[in-house]
């Protein structure tokens, strides 16, 4: 579309299968750089393999995946880059964080991994997700909240060029869940990450989410600007997926 911003992340007839299982059949996706792209759907409709995909935890069987015109997967030309190497942060659903280490530890791990020790580096993500009084402490002593921040604040340290959200707000109560959504928008703004954010909730998208995408059985069935899919939906499925 003329004007429209450059492709940054592009899915290209992907298919990914788990023994007999289809899980995602002839995918094709572009994101524009720095929008954030909400993918709905239910459970079972291939929303988390899509993301790992794009994040190299899991292999395509067919099909190609380009990240800022790198490609990261080609079948065509046999070319895979591992995880470490695509520079893509992601928060899981189950946060995924490491029991015996604090909250500056974490941070500090992933610095190191990219051989930055920079004590000013780390008081600059702590306070940027305002966990300056907590850098002391371990998940375990955390709120659901807080652990939030951490996983958000060990995706940042990485500078990624692509951030990843799978189901974010899953295990938040309703004010918790609002005050996650302004650190996704404040974080945006400062640092113009190109987001992808995955749910089946569309109340969480509503706000912050420049254009959708509906997922079913492994394929993309509506795909449009956030305001244009929910006055349009393309049938009932969708219709039922936004709710009212």
């Amino acid at each position: 579309m003329a004007g429209d911003k450059v492709s940054f992340i592009e899915i290209h007839k992907v298919d990914k299968s788990f023994g007999k299982k289809r899980v995602i059949s002839n995918l094709s996706l572009e994101v524009k750089k720095n929008e954030l792209l909400g993918i709905l759907g239910p459970s079972g409709c291939g929303k988390t393999t899509l993301l790992r995909l794009i994040a190299g935890f899991e292999v395509p069987d067919r099909g190609e995946i380009r990240i800022d015109g790198d490609c990261v997967y080609s079948s065509s030309n046999g070319i895979f880059v591992p995880p470490e190497k695509r520079n893509i942060g992601m928060v899981f659903q189950d946060l995924a964080l490491w029991p015996h280490m604090t909250v500056r530890e974490h941070i500090d791990f992933v610095l190191g991994s990219r051989n930055i020790k920079s004590k000013e580096k780390i008081e600059e993500i702590l306070e940027l997700v305002d966990l300056k009084s907590l850098s002391e402490s371990y998940p375990e002593q955390l709120s659901g909240g807080e652990k939030q921040r951490v996983a958000i604040a060990r995706a940042l340290a990485q500078e990624p060029r692509v951030l990843l959200l799978d189901e974010p707000l899953s295990n938040l109560d309703q004010i918790l869940r609002k005050d996650f959504k302004d650190e996704i928008t404040k974080l945006r703004k400062k640092f113009g990450i190109t987001t992808i954010y995955v749910t089946h909730n569309y109340l969480e998208l509503i706000d912050i989410a420049d254009k959708i995408a509906i997922m079913r059985k492994g394929r993309i069935i509506q795909f449009g600007r956030s305001k244009e899919v929910y006055q349009n939906p393309k049938n009932n499925f969708v219709r039922n997926i936004l709710g009212k």
